[in-house]
């Protein structure tokens, strides 16, 4: 168990498995659920509806939604939508929410995984202004039909670090349960009489998928509580989400790659699931920018947190080269 599943209550993380898992495959079920279990809005204020939970909590939902393949946007609904309205001081109205910041961003669809309402960021004259609008409403916000509240330069870029980490949380959910999927097939698929990941090929390429899991999930998790801990400033938060990010971005292609050599062409059938979380690992990691973009983000942090007298830039002899 790791340090942030320590700080998950063992029943809340028990009901959310529970519920899930009852709910596979029933997206409007499971969002009804989560609704009347208080799990839809879990870090909102109590004065507000929401449960008063904190990040490890919301982690766990999003966590576990991804390994069991769910697209449903509860996360983004929570973590970022709810969070923004709440900054904002805006009326608060249960729904399901998607987020769009900034004018290039695409409209979540009015079919799309349940969303009813779209908190959309737009630059004002002065700063930046939020509104809550209906999804099916999205073609006619423009005429200023829905109410504007202002909001800071630093709540935005808070916003998109939160969606940041949320895509990094899924990514994970999804690793693992690729590495699940890979385990087993090694375990259980049998070849000259014995199972396949008793071969030292299989069990190298296991290797691989279960380490790079292992390092994206640390990130991530390292990411998480530095989010959910209010000593640390926006700065160090962005810091490790951008780790997180580079992490989850480099993990993706050797796992996909070596969990479908494992399994084979029927990870790619309807038969079997690896290809629905492969694909959506390959998805969730574009999402909010390339992996060489985190990383250019993790350089830029690692430049801004030293002086350039502190850094050692003195050209290398060859020599020293290694």
């Amino acid at each position: 168990m790791t340090t942030l599943d320590a700080m998950v209550d063992p029943d809340l993380r028990t009901l959310i498995d529970s519920v899930v898992q009852a709910h596979a495959g029933n997206d409007e079920g499971l969002w009804n659920a989560l609704v009347e279990l208080g799990l839809s809005d879990l870090t909102g204020s109590e004065e507000r509806g929401g449960s008063g939970a904190s990040w490890p909590e919301a982690a766990a939902l999003a966590r576990t939604l991804a390994r069991h393949g769910c697209s449903l946007a509860v996360a983004d609904s929570d973590l970022v939508a709810g969070w923004l309205l709440e900054q904002a001081s805006a009326p608060a109205t249960q729904a399901l929410r998607g987020v769009v910041i900034g004018d290039d961003e695409p409209t979540p669809s009015a079919a799309a995984a349940l969303v009813e309402r779209v908190v959309v960021v737009r630059r004002a004259e002065r700063g930046w202004t939020l509104s809550d609008v209906p999804v099916e409403a999205m073609d006619r916000f423009s005429d200023g039909e829905f109410d504007a509240y202002p909001v800071g330069d630093d709540v935005v870029a808070a916003a998109r670090t939160r969606r940041a980490l949320v895509r990094a949380i899924q990514v994970t959910g999804a690793l693992e349960a690729i590495t699940e999927l890979t385990i087993e097939h090694a375990q259980t698929r049998e070849q000259f009489g014995r199972p396949i990941g008793k071969q030292q090929a299989v069990q190298r390429l296991v290797a691989i998928v279960a380490g790079e899991t292992a390092l994206a999930r640390a990130a991530t998790d390292a990411a998480v509580l530095a989010a959910a801990d209010p000593a640390m400033s926006a700065r160090q938060v962005s810091a490790m989400v951008a780790v997180a990010r580079s992490c989850c971005g480099h993990a993706v292609d050797p796992v996909v790659r070596h969990a479908h050599q494992v399994v084979g062409a029927i990870g790619t059938t309807r038969e079997h699931r690896l290809h629905e979380f492969t694909f959506a690992a390959m998805k969730l990691r574009s999402d909010g920018g390339a992996t060489r973009d985190w990383d250019a983000a993790v350089l830029d942090h690692a430049i801004r947190s030293h002086p350039l007298s502190d850094l050692e830039l003195s050209p290398i002899s060859t020599s020293e080269r290694i």
